[in-house]
């Protein structure tokens, strides 16, 4: 009967032990949802900025080149913002396009004139959209406070790029 209660009394210490941890966890841990937002918005943003440049010097639309520069002068600041806050919480951003990202720019890069003109144009309607979604998601879902805020600041600027993109289409 002893062995019965102090194994019982054991489990139970074990057991309370591995709630007390809550208090003493690492600050710069950060959630999968919050870890994924900074990667995607990372590669999103190296995105912009590689067919921004590439934009803005093979289009032959004034709106497209002047489009492409603010983007790659934006979202080179928003790479900025987005490395500060990844360094903070201990995630490690890529610095090179992910495979899909690299594929877009190359279909991009290979097109002058008005090719390119509609691909990028498409690409970025495209893109904002799915940015403006993933930052309404980090913005009510995401578990970081700041990176919540982040998003949630971000999302105006996001929105705007968005529209510019679809007056590109026409």
């Amino acid at each position: 009967m002893r062995g019965y209660l102090f194994l019982i009394l054991m489990t139970l210490l074990v057991a309370g032990a591995g709630c007390e941890s809550d208090e003493k966890t690492d600050p710069t841990l950060i959630g999968e949802l919050d870890k994924q937002f900074l990667l995607a918005a990372a590669d999103d943003a190296l995105f912009q900025v590689n067919a921004g440049q590439v934009a803005a010097a093979g289009t032959t639309q004034k709106n497209i080149q002047e489009y492409g520069e603010d983007m790659t002068t934006d979202h080179t600041q928003t790479g900025k913002e987005l490395q500060q806050l990844a360094t903070a919480r201990k995630v490690e951003l890529p610095t090179t396009l992910s495979n899909e990202r690299q594929q877009q720019l190359d279909s991009l890069s290979m097109l002058t004139g008005a090719g390119l003109d509609t691909l990028y144009a498409n690409q970025m309607v495209a893109i904002q959209e799915r940015v403006v979604h993933m930052m309404e998601i980090e913005g009510t879902s995401g578990k970081d406070p700041e990176l919540k805020q982040w998003a949630t600041s971000r999302l105006p600027v996001v929105r705007q790029f968005g529209e510019r993109a679809k007056g590109l289409r026409q």
